[in-house]
C-alpha cells in the first residue's frame, strides 16, 4: 500500500460521538458512521452529519494504532516522549543520541508487541508488511505536532512512512564554541572545523534514521517469524489430525475385512446346514414312505 496523504485530527467535527467510531471493531465502522450521520441529520446538524459521512473507514494498521492508543495510553505517551527526547538529543553529543535512540527503540518494541495482540483479537494475522506499516506510521506520528496529537487521542486517519533524519533531527545544532587559536593558525581553519561539525551532525542523524529503519525492519521480521511459527503450529496440528484420521480409517478397514470374513464363514455354515436339512428331509420322506408300506402289509 502506498502511504500518502496527511495525518490529521478530525478536529472539524465537534460531536464527541465521533470518538466512538474509533473504538468499535473495524468491521462495524461503516455502520456506526452511517448511524451517527443519520442521527446528526435528524437533529438538524446537517454540516456535522456531512463531515461524519466523509470519514473513511481506517485501514487495518490505522485501526490497530488507534486501538493501541486507547488501550495502552501510558505506553503510547512514553513512546512519544522518547521520540521528543531523541529529537532534542540530536542537538547534543553522540552518546546522548545513542541513549535516546535505545530508549525510543524499547518504547516502540512495547507498542509493536501490543499491536500483535490487537490484530489477533481483531481477527487479523500480524504480518511483516502490517508491522512495517504500523511502525512507520507510529514513528511519523511521534515526530509531527498535529499527527502526535492525533496519535495520543487515537484519531489517526492515514498511514505514513517512517520519517527521514531531517524530521528526527529537529532544529539545526548550534555552532560549537570557538577555541582560542594560535596566531600561526591558518585563517580558514574555523570554517573547516564548522564544516566538519555539520558533516558529523548529518552523519549522526543519518545513523539515527538508519537505526530506526533497521528497528522497523526487525519488528517486521519478528512479526513474520511469529506468523511462520503460528502456521507451523497449525500445520503440525493438522498433520497430527490427519494421521489420527488415517489410523481410524485403517482400523475401520480392518473391522470391515474381519466382518466380511465372519460373514463368509456364516454364509458357509448356513449353506452346509441347508444342505444337511435337505438330506434329512429326503431321509425322513423315505422313512415315512417305508413306514406306510410296512403298515399296509401288516394290515393285509
Amino acid at each position: 500500500m502506498r502511504c500518502s496523504g496527511t495525518l490529521a485530527l478530525v478536529s472539524s467535527e465537534p460531536s464527541r460521538n465521533v470518538d466512538t467510531l474509533y473504538t468499535v471493531p473495524l468491521a462495524e465502522f461503516t455502520r456506526h458512521r452511517n448511524e451517527l450521520a443519520a442521527r446528526l441529520r435528524q437533529a438538524g446538524r446537517r454540516d456535522e452529519a456531512a463531515a461524519v459521512r466523509r470519514l473513511r473507514r481506517p485501514s487495518v494498521p490505522v485501526w490497530a494504532i488507534n486501538t493501541l492508543a486507547r488501550q495502552e495510553v501510558d505506553a503510547v505517551r512514553a513512546f512519544a516522549d522518547a521520540t521528543d527526547r531523541l529529537k532534542r538529543a540530536q542537538l547534543g553529543d553522540r552518546q546522548a543520541v545513542a541513549d535516546a535512540t535505545q530508549a525510543q527503540r524499547r518504547a516502540l518494541q512495547v507498542l509493536m508487541r501490543s499491536t500483535e495482540g490487537i490484530l489477533r483479537r481483531g481477527g487479523f494475522t500480524p504480518t511483516a508488511q502490517a508491522a512495517q506499516r504500523i511502525s512507520g506510521t507510529l514513528l511519523w506520528a511521534a515526530t509531527d505536532r498535529e499527527a502526535r496529537q492525533a496519535l495520543l487521542q487515537g484519531r489517526v486517519t492515514e498511514e505514513r512512512q517512517a520519517p527521514g533524519f531531517e524530521a528526527l533531527g529537529g532544529a539545526r545544532a548550534p555552532r560549537a564554541p570557538e577555541r582560542a587559536t594560535d596566531r600561526r593558525e591558518p585563517p580558514d581553519e574555523a570554517p573547516r572545523s564548522e564544516a566538519r561539525i555539520r558533516v558529523a551532525e548529518r552523519r549522526s542523524r543519518a545513523r539515527a534514521v538508519e537505526e530506526h529503519r533497521a528497528q522497523a525492519a526487525l519488528e517486521a521480521r519478528r512479526a513474520a517469524r511469529a506468523q511462520a511459527d503460528d502456521l507451523a503450529t497449525k500445520a503440525r496440528a493438522l498433520e497430527e489430525e490427519a494421521a489420527a484420521r488415517a489410523r481410524e480409517a485403517a482400523e475401520a478397514a480392518r473391522v470391515v475385512i474381519d466382518l466380511q470374513r465372519q460373514l463368509g464363514q456364516a454364509e458357509a455354515r448356513a449353506r452346509a446346514r441347508r444342505s444337511a436339512a435337505r438330506k434329512t428331509a429326503v431321509s425322513a420322506k423315505r422313512a415315512r414312505r417305508d413306514a406306510t408300506r410296512l403298515a399296509a402289509k401288516l394290515q393285509g
